[in-house]
């Protein structure tokens, strides 16, 4: 991550001394370097995560650790098959749905389904350590082991776990509730990892990650810098608060003001439905910051904002919320439907603003 922020940092400034002061420049560095720049420092983040998952695929031991599981799935109706794409949904919640379509059952699939987004998935890690890494010093809880920062990231991780069992026995007992069909699962032979098997997952889920800061996210961060530069005032670009982008956050903050939030992560909010992670382009585009090391600046503009029991509830929202087009394409591809993805994204939204609303009052309680 240093290495990533280093060379950011070094060629947004090599920009910034080789163009003269326009509209361009400032759209390549407020725009496209704050905005794409600081979502891609966290790809060594989140292709640790993707290693760890492709052992566990590559040596052949998710298979039988879905066989383990599925006792415990039952407690909540569902079977070991849902291990393995609610597994894989904290790489990615796309490739998690589409993986349901090993199981026959068709409600278990759609309970699967529905429950896959609330698993904690890669594009929430740099909004997780963002936020954490501004807010929460770091002191050691089991020695060297364990530190305040970690505790909280797998605090998270457990809350999103949580949800997503608590809403699949809801599911099962009601709704989808279906008899428990047999589980039958082909064990495949152990296998040692090879470094090119991995280094070639690698490098796919790099590309992907790329592919989409390099469409989705770069398209973002240029919207809103037009946006938050548009209407000209007498000729000159407007502060960003009366700007396009300004009016959409004040007009929605007094729905997200009992959160702790004010119009700027209302702003962030709203493009983050895109994709999750643009959030942290958005913040660094509306606070006019150049990313660097540990994105320091962002992390100093948030905490004059954002009160410690906010930066809370934001983390709980982002733990629950649904915030991705992608994820609710694949839905209404894989139900056939519109029905199903509605009903996800009004129970996700609500869930969300229900969880950070009772955080915030908690939070503010307790300070």
């Amino acid at each position: 991550m240093d290495a990533v922020q280093s060379f950011i940092t070094w060629s947004g400034g090599l920009v910034a001394s080789v163009l003269p002061a326009s509209p361009f420049r400032s759209l390549l560095l407020e725009g496209v370097w704050s905005g794409v720049g600081s979502v891609l420092v966290f790809l060594p983040q989140i292709l640790v995560l993707f290693l760890f998952i492709g052992i566990l695929e590559d040596s052949g031991y998710l298979a039988r650790a879905a066989l383990i599981a599925d006792r415990t799935m039952a407690r909540v109706g569902l079977q070991g098959k849902s291990f393995i794409p609610l597994l894989s949904a904290y790489a990615c919640a796309v490739p998690a749905i589409l993986a349901t379509r090993t199981i026959e059952n068709k409600r278990d699939r759609t309970a699967t389904i529905l429950i896959a987004p609330l698993m904690t998935c890669s594009a929430r890690l740099p909004v997780y350590t963002l936020i954490i890494a501004a807010f929460l010093p770091e002191r050691p809880l089991l020695g060297p082991l364990l530190g305040t920062r970690a505790a909280a990231m797998l605090g998270l991780y457990l809350l999103g776990f949580l949800a997503a069992f608590a809403t699949a026995r809801v599911l099962k007992s009601s709704i989808l509730k279906s008899e428990r069909a047999s589980f039958l699962l082909e064990m495949p032979p152990y296998r040692r990892p090879t470094l090119s098997s991995l280094g070639l997952r690698l490098v796919d889920r790099s590309k992907i990650f790329l592919r989409r800061a390099g469409t989705v996210i770069l398209a973002v961060a240029i919207l809103l810098w037009v946006f938050a530069h548009l209407p000209l005032e007498h000729g000159k670009m407007p502060p960003v608060e009366n700007s396009i982008a300004g009016k959409v956050g004040h007009a929605i903050e007094p729905v997200i003001r009992p959160l702790g939030f004010n119009w700027k992560i209302g702003v962030g909010l709203v493009t983050s439905l895109a994709a999750r992670e643009v959030i942290v382009g958005t913040l660094g585009t509306l606070y006019g910051m150049e990313p660097d090391a540990k994105s320091r600046g962002l992390q100093k503009a948030l905490r004059q904002d954002l009160a410690p029991a906010g930066a809370v509830a934001l983390l709980v929202f982002f733990a629950f919320a649904m915030q991705c087009m992608s994820t609710i394409a694949v839905v209404r591809r894989e139900t056939g439907g519109w029905k199903w993805p509605l009903i996800q994204f009004a129970y996700m939204t609500l869930l969300a603003y229900g969880g950070a609303f009772v955080a915030y009052r908690i939070v503010s309680a307790l300070a």
